[in-house]
């Protein structure tokens, strides 16, 4: 039965399946995400960062679609899916030392063409600490200002749907309450958001609709106000 809360899905993973050698990780994960920011809970090591690299291709699935406004990128290089419009920020930031802020920013800037499409000039309104630093190597900067390069990075490919893998990671309360006021501004813009996180706080701010994934697979869906309020379902799944 279809549920008319749930957004027109922009991205749309059926039965993936992913593996690390003879480690099968994924074991059929399926989701979807319209413009909205989905969030997908789960204890460690339940394929959470597994799901996320699958889609960008990084770690290629074994089986099942990734559907991208009616395209099956499954197979494609992760350089083809990010030209498709998959824009991805991954766990523990992964700058490059011998780039500074700016070229980290001009090396992925892909122009769209359209009006109000993200540039590095954009990137550093939205970011104007680094401005101040953009001289500088990304890896010299401080936790939170890295978790803002490496978002913006991924928003100068100008993506459809934004993949976010524990921003929340290492970040003072400061820091994450900018990284949630910056997510509630790219929803507003409408743009789709996959996040993993393991901080429920975070979730509790940005989610409007939550997956729970259990040793590969997903396990449980529904909004996200229903599922963070009940806690024998958060016992039952995450243990807290």
């Amino acid at each position: 039965m279809s549920d008319s809360s749930v957004p027109e899905p922009v991205l749309v993973l059926e039965n993936l399946h992913a593996s690390y050698g003879d480690s099968h990780v994924l074991q059929g994960c399926s989701l979807s995400v319209g413009h909205e920011c989905v969030t997908v809970l789960g204890r460690n090591g339940m394929g959470k960062t597994t799901l996320l690299r699958a889609i960008m291709g990084l770690t290629p699935p074994k089986s099942g679609r990734i559907v991208l406004n009616g395209e099956n990128l499954a197979g494609l290089k992760p350089f083809q899916i990010a030209g498709h419009g998959i824009g991805y920020v991954p766990q523990g930031r992964r700058l490059f030392p011998s780039l500074s802020v700016q070229e980290h920013l001009v090396l992925t800037y892909a122009s769209t063409h359209r009006p109000n499409e993200w540039t590095p000039n954009r990137v550093f309104e939205l970011f104007p600490e680094l401005w101040d630093r953009r001289h500088i190597s990304g890896t010299r900067l401080s936790g939170g200002e890295q978790q803002m390069l490496a978002i913006g990075r991924a928003l100068v490919t100008n993506p459809r749907v934004l993949l976010l893998d524990e921003p929340s990671e290492g970040l003072s309360p400061v820091a994450n309450e900018r990284v949630i006021e910056t997510c509630r501004a790219l929803q507003r813009e409408g743009l789709a958001i996959l996040l993993v996180e393991q901080n429920i706080r975070v979730a509790e701010a940005l989610a409007n609709r939550i997956y729970v994934i259990l040793s590969g697979k997903t396990v449980y869906e529904s909004a996200a106000q229903a599922f963070l309020e009940d806690l024998a379902l958060r016992q039952k799944y995450l243990g807290v």
